[in-house]
C-alpha cells in the first residue's frame, strides 16, 4: 500500500488514450497521487493489479459492454480492500445499482469536472463510498449531498468541508490536496461564509443535524 502522505491510483480502460490522458489529469494537479494505468484488456490485469497493489481502481465502463459487471465483481472479490470507482457516461438509478451490489464504491459520471472526481478518490478513502450527486434518484438521502444540495457548495469545498470534519489543519489540508496554504484558507472563509458559521464546532453541529 502507499505511503500516509501518498495515494496510489490505478487507471483500467479498455482506450489507452483515456488512460494516459487521466493519469496526466490526476498526476499534474495532486501530488500525493501516484497512478499507473492498464487497459482491461490485457491478460495480466490480476497480476498487475496485486503487484501496484492500488488503493483506489478507476474503472472506465465504456467499451466493456455486459461484460464489465463480470470483471467489477471479481476485480472486487480478488482486492476486497481496494476502493473501485465506477466511470461511466450513464446516469441511469439501475447502473448505479448494479455497480453497488457488484462491489464499487463510487460511481462518477465521465461529464463531470475533474475536481468531482478528485473529491470521490479522497471521499472513498475517507468515508468508504461516494457516488456522483448529478444522479439525484441515488444520491437523495446521502448525508454529504444533502449538505452540498442546502448550501451550494463545489465538490473542492465539501472535500474541505470533510477534511475539517476529520480533525486536519488548513497546513495539512493543504500538503494532502497539493494546494497552498492561502488557497485552503480562501476556501474555509468561503464556506464559512456559506454555512453562516464562525468555528469547527458549528460545522460539526451542522453534520450532526443531517444524521451524520
Amino acid at each position: 500500500m502507499s505511503s500516509p502522505n501518498n495515494i496510489k491510483i490505478m487507471v483500467l480502460s479498455h482506450q489507452s488514450l483515456y488512460i494516459d490522458a487521466l493519469k496526466s489529469l490526476l498526476s499534474t494537479e495532486n501530488k500525493d497521487f501516484t497512478v499507473e494505468g492498464l487497459t482491461t484488456s490485457e491478460n495480466s490485469v490480476t497480476e498487475t493489479i496485486k503487484s501496484f497493489d492500488p488503493e483506489v481502481i478507476l474503472l472506465d465502463a465504456n467499451g466493456m459492454g455486459k461484460n464489465i459487471w463480470d470483471f467489477l465483481n471479481l476485480t472486487h472479490k480478488q482486492n476486497p480492500k481496494v476502493k473501485i470507482i465506477m466511470l461511466a457516461n450513464s446516469n441511469e438509478q439501475i447502473y448505479l445499482e448494479y455497480a453497488h451490489k457488484n462491489g464499487a464504491s463510487g460511481y462518477i459520471l465521465k461529464s463531470s469536472p475533474k475536481e468531482l472526481l478528485v473529491a470521490a478518490i479522497r471521499i472513498v478513502m475517507k468515508e468508504g463510498s461516494f457516488y456522483d450527486p448529478g444522479i439525484k434518484a441515488y444520491n437523495k438521502n446521502g448525508v454529504h449531498h444533502k449538505i452540498q444540495e442546502k448550501y451550494n457548495l463545489s465538490a473542492r469545498e465539501l472535500e474541505i468541508i470533510l477534511l475539517i470534519k476529520d480533525g486536519l489543519s488548513s497546513k495539512d489540508m493543504a500538503s494532502s490536496l497539493g494546494i497552498s496554504f492561502h488557497t485552503i484558507e480562501a476556501h474555509r472563509k468561503n464556506i464559512y461564509n456559506k454555512l453562516q458559521i464562525n468555528k469547527v464546532t458549528e460545522l460539526l453541529k451542522i453534520f450532526a443535524e443531517f444524521g451524520d
